[in-house]
């Protein structure tokens, strides 16, 4: 599959999965945060392993020659290539430039955006997530709010509205009473928390590691049952 029209189809996944995250009055740490956490869950629910802060895929330097340059996000699939993902509040020549060398690269290429209006071109063929804001001052504090997306909810947009408790069933079939994640699924039961590898069974590791491979599982591959349109 071209490239450019895998980066296509993860933006519009993407973004119909980020289309319910509405706030009001929150600080662009806050925003940025949820938009990250958003990210995560999006690409843990499609079961592949996603990591933060990962070193430059095609190793682009950073500020400093002797450090690599790192991405906010990185999905890794066995189906496809990665998927590399910047999140910004605004346009960043060097967000641009790192996407534009992991395209190269032959990874695909996401840049999620908010808060202030475009300005750069977004390179081909990074894709663009676009999420629309608006700010206004408060006591001296810069602070964003997002109203309700209008986009048409799709089957695998998750809700925006955190339920008071995890919305997974326990191994009796009895509601979860454990408070929840952003995700709407607590620290046991959230993919984006679990080992996620392949046992010797084929099934998906469920194991609460908190992020990562459990001790079992170290040298695994990763498990993954969702289909390649990405």
């Amino acid at each position: 599959m071209d490239l450019a029209l895998r980066s296509s189809r993860a933006a519009e996944s993407l973004s119909r999965w980020l289309a319910p995250l509405t706030f009001a009055d929150w600080s662009a740490p806050r925003v940025t945060a949820a938009l990250t956490q958003g990210v995560v869950d999006w690409g843990a629910a499609h079961g592949w392993r996603v990591r933060r802060e990962v070193p430059s895929i095609a190793g682009l330097p950073g500020a400093h020659p002797d450090r690599p340059g790192y991405l906010d996000v990185v999905c890794e699939r066995l189906d496809g290539p990665p998927i590399a993902i910047e999140i910004d509040r605004s346009d960043k020549q060097w967000s641009s430039r790192k996407l534009l060398c992991e395209a190269d690269a032959g990874v695909v290429a996401v840049w999620v955006r908010w808060g202030s209006p475009r300005t750069w071109i977004v390179p081909h063929p990074v894709a663009l997530v676009d999420i629309p804001t608006t700010r206004r001052r408060v006591a001296g504090r810069l602070l964003y709010s997002r109203a309700a997306s209008i986009a048409a909810a799709a089957p695998e947009v998750q809700s925006a509205t955190v339920p008071a408790r995890c919305r997974a069933t326990t191994r009796k079939g009895q509601p979860c009473p454990i408070g929840p994640r952003p995700s709407g699924l607590c620290h046991l039961h959230d993919p984006a928390v679990q080992c996620g590898a392949r046992k010797k069974n084929g099934q998906r590791c469920g194991n609460a590691t908190g992020g990562g491979r459990c001790a079992a599982h170290e040298n695994s591959p990763m498990y993954n049952d969702a289909p390649t349109l990405l």
